[in-house]
């Protein structure tokens, strides 16, 4: 089957072009939830699986942004508009950031590293799971992009 592409539905529901017009979907994370961009069912309003969707490289451009638009806003994934510390204490890196849902502090191990994904964004996973995203570098100001660099670079 064809990849799908992905719509926002006047209400905000999620939906996926069908030969039949638009038809809402809801999203179904599937094993294994590491990475939240990767193994996901696209399922009717009767729980039934329309599509399975290996990796986000599987959409056009419009449909990951719009995935990924709708993910962030429903999993739990804290979006990073900018970093005001960043710092290293005894095999941890310690951040303070500010999210798209505020405020918010946590740690890494020294030896994660800031993932790439095929778009280009980048997920931060802290010591508890809690999935942190920088879904542009040139969206963060000047700071925040010098003290992210040096992980990335």
């Amino acid at each position: 089957m064809e990849a799908p592409i992905l719509i926002q539905l006047p209400d905000g529901r999620l939906a996926m072009q069908s030969p039949d017009g638009p038809q809402a979907i809801q999203i179904a994370p599937c094993f294994p939830w590491k990475d939240p961009l990767h193994y996901l069912s696209f399922r009717n309003d009767k729980n039934e699986e329309l599509y399975f969707l290996k990796s986000l490289e599987e959409l056009s451009p419009e449909s990951q942004k719009i995935l990924q638009a709708e993910m962030t806003q429903h999993t739990g994934i804290f979006v990073i508009e900018s970093i005001q510390i960043l710092r290293k204490e005894i095999e941890l890196r310690c951040w303070e950031v500010t999210t798209t849902q505020g405020k918010r502090s946590f740690q890494t191990e020294l030896d994660e590293w800031p993932r790439q994904l095929p778009d280009g964004s980048f997920l931060i996973e802290d010591l508890f799971g809690d999935l942190y995203a920088v879904n542009s570098l040139k969206n963060l100001d000047p700071t925040s992009q010098r003290l992210f660099w040096p992980l990335i670079g």
